[in-house]
């Protein structure tokens, strides 16, 4: 009995081998940095003029590592690695026009400085100006465009934190 393979599977089987022999990993899946393993997160400074956002911040990267870790303490004391830092800015620029004088889209923009220390305050690992971004509706009711940036921030939040975890996690 002859076995036939169609030139699309030996693409793919060499793709594949090609692939695993140069080590190719999928974002995020890597280690920390300097072999730390439990790891506690602070609430983010925020030196904006935007109350409330620190929360948003924190509490994305305190979910996408116990989503991805599991290993985020409650308490510092036992940390390996203590994850601090600033929001930096928050930009809000308009993106869309509905006439010539009123806005129908808006994009909120924000940027954080990190780092990752020791439990001496070595410093690990750092990145300055790690930014997410997330465009909103504007509408004629100020409370519901409020409503919607602050959405807008939620979401962006989620981002930032999953970027976040992807570039402390690289092991290049």
């Amino acid at each position: 009995m002859k076995l036939c393979y169609s030139k699309y599977t030996i693409l793919f089987i060499g793709l594949l081998s090609v692939l695993w022999g140069c080590s190719y990993r999928f974002s995020g899946t890597g280690s920390l940095p300097s072999g730390v393993t439990r790891i506690y997160i602070s609430v983010i400074e925020n030196r904006t003029s935007v109350a409330g956002i620190e929360k948003y911040i924190t509490d994305g990267l305190i979910n996408e590592f116990i989503l991805r870790r599991k290993d985020v303490l409650s308490g510092q004391e036992e940390a390996e690695g203590i994850i601090t830092g600033s929001i930096v800015y928050i930009q809000d620029t308009t993106i869309a026009h509905s006439s010539q004088s009123i806005s129908s889209q808006r994009r909120v923009v924000l940027g954080v400085d990190l780092k990752l220390t020791d439990q001496k305050g070595k410093i690990i690992w750092a990145v300055k100006g790690i930014n997410a971004n997330e465009a909103y509706k504007v509408n004629t009711d100020k409370t519901l465009t409020e409503q919607n940036k602050e959405t807008a921030i939620q979401i962006l939040s989620k981002r930032l934190a999953e970027k976040i975890y992807n570039r402390l996690t690289d092991d290049f």
